[in-house]
């Protein structure tokens, strides 16, 4: 295995989303609630009654919190951010939801081996330093046959086709304009390819995988990964 990780991944330097930004980002996103919903169900079609589901940097937590509406589940979800955690709690609790948030790194998670049945993870894989480890750490902490599922952005996406998925999130102008300035020159370079998410895969622990390329999404992928 490759232990230099500075060989495959980006150059970018992935920073948690701390106070003013990780509030702005949660308020935005609450729009897209049923890209969530959508994503909670998916979820659902590939666990049973009582699997224990951990998602991997939830952001403000509507994923999970989807989630865990939809049945007898026990969700956790870890955010390195310490305000994505606080306003995870705080949603899960409006919601009356039982899911539980910690404070945790991809890279170095706070769970014992074999602890869950199936991880997710959506727009956030690309800012993580240090991929190879967090793939290993999801492998680490899934249980024989488990599964995980990685959901990101493409880097080769269409300027047109990102641009339609912004419009389409319902927001403000200003922030149209930030979110669209955000894609085309932060997190399209940051964001991995095809053969670059393969590369990494190689490099890991897991044996099993398969990526889809726009079943759900033109602009994105998603990487199945099985224990």
């Amino acid at each position: 295995m490759i232990n230099d990780e500075s060989k495959i991944k980006k150059s970018y330097k992935g920073v948690a989303m701390e106070g003013f930004i990780a509030r702005w980002y949660a308020k935005n996103t609450k729009g897209n609630m049923e890209q969530y919903e959508n994503w909670a169900k998916l979820v659902v079609e590939n666990i049973t009654e009582g699997s224990s589901v951990l998602e991997v940097a939830p952001g403000p937590g509507y994923l999970s919190i989807n989630l865990a509406k939809l049945g007898n589940y026990k969700v956790t979800g870890m955010d390195i951010s310490k305000t994505f955690v606080e306003i995870e709690k705080a949603n899960a609790e409006e919601a009356g939801v039982n899911a539980e948030f910690v404070h945790g790194d991809a890279s170095d998670m706070p769970f014992d081996n074999e602890t869950f049945d199936f991880i997710i993870c959506t727009a956030a894989f690309k800012n993580f330093t240090k991929p190879i480890k967090a793939l290993n750490e999801m492998h680490r902490v899934l249980k024989p046959q488990g599964k995980a599922l990685i959901i990101d952005l493409r880097r080769d996406a269409s300027r047109e086709a990102i641009n339609k998925g912004v419009d389409d999130m319902g927001l403000n102008w200003i922030n149209t304009l930030f979110t669209k300035f955000t894609f085309r020159f932060g997190l399209l370079r940051s964001a991995y390819t095809i053969d670059e998410m393969k590369e990494l895969v190689s490099h890991t622990n897991f044996r099993k995988y398969e990526i889809l390329e726009d079943q759900r999404d033109p602009i994105g992928f998603e990487l199945w990964l099985e224990k």
